[in-house]
């Protein structure tokens, strides 16, 4: 741990209004803080911190007007590169529903504290788009997709990046080697890389926010490092409507009444999920009810599902809801 987090830790124990003493009588033993025996003697050579207490058991620290100091100046720094909550969550409102979600993440990423967030779910249950507009909001995020990122590849990404937050997609399917980089990230924000005998390390207070279909094959040690595991459920036919709706009209300038009928058509002829959803849109010449029918009925038609159990397609002349 370096000499700014130890500081930090110092300053929010003394600063913790759960403790009911008064604040000039608030001090902490070095282990209670993470710091080591030579932590301490380094920063009393310094003169950031001063021993409050001494008996034959015992020693406690404070902080010294100077180390406070350097805390308050250190916060302000960071506060002056802080993101609003408030911008993280909105650049989600492509997201339906999950506002309680959305607001966790958002108070995460702006106190800037490594907390973790695992998204699971089936696909286009709005996790990579979640991911997606943290990353639109935060600009020195960085993201890395499971199947195409090795080892090596994200330890030079995160020596190079230092990304406040790193973003996985796709989480369940990383090799094995890659959470090997990730645990100590997570758990002490350490990461230690050894090339051709040489070894470099960095201490980063880096959150990670991931995504995956299942996590059933994913380390236990790697699971127990998120403090919320978030399960999403299949979409409800109105919950499926809902989101092709909000989804294809903010992102897509898609008329309401079409996005409607998408999803109807999407949830009730089991094509697919939004991304499907969005591939009607995209396929579509004119913005009619007869043009949505058409490439509903194009990709009924070559699909595998069709060919196996002869899905009778939709008559134009009954339209959902008409």
């Amino acid at each position: 741990m370096n000499d700014v987090e130890i500081l930090r830790r110092a300053h929010e124990r003394e600063s913790d209004t759960r403790d009911r003493r008064p604040p000039q009588l608030r001090s902490w033993e070095y282990y209670t803080i993470g710091a080591s025996r030579n932590d301490v003697r380094r920063l009393l050579d310094e003169g950031l911190i001063t021993v409050a207490v001494k008996t034959t058991s015992l020693t406690k620290y404070r902080l010294t007007d100077a180390g406070r100091k350097l805390v308050w100046a250190l916060n302000m720094e960071r506060d002056f590169t802080k993101i609003p909550a408030s911008s993280v969550f909105e650049a989600m409102e492509l997201v339906v529903g999950f506002d309680d979600l959305k607001e966790a993440i958002a108070q995460a990423v702006e106190a800037r504290r490594r907390i973790h967030f695992l998204l699971e779910g089936p696909p286009a249950c709005a996790k990579s788009i979640m991911l997606e507009g943290v990353r639109s909001a935060v600009p020195d995020a960085y993201i890395a997709f499971g199947s195409r990122t090795s080892a090596s590849g994200l330890s030079d990404a995160l020596f190079e990046h230092q990304p406040s937050v790193l973003l996985l997609d796709e989480a369940d399917k990383m090799d094995n080697e890659v959470y090997a980089v990730l645990l100590g990230l997570m758990e002490s924000g350490e990461v230690l890389e050894t090339k051709s005998r040489k070894t470099r390390g960095v201490k980063l207070d880096t959150m990670v926010i991931s995504a995956c279909n299942s996590s059933r094959k994913m380390p236990l040690e790697f699971l127990s490092r998120f403090a919320l595991h978030v399960h999403f459920p299949t979409y409800t036919r109105e919950e499926f409507i809902n989101v092709c709706h909000g989804f294809l009209t903010k992102a897509e300038g898609c008329p309401p009444d079409i996005a409607i009928l998408i999803g109807q058509y999407i949830y009730d002829y089991g094509i697919g999920d939004v991304r499907k959803a969005r591939g009607v849109w995209q396929l579509m010449a004119t913005p009619t009810h007869e043009d949505v029918l058409r490439v509903v009925r194009l990709m009924i038609k070559y699909s595998s599902d069709n060919h196996k159990n002869h899905t009778k397609l939709p008559d134009v002349k009954r339209l959902p809801g008409m």
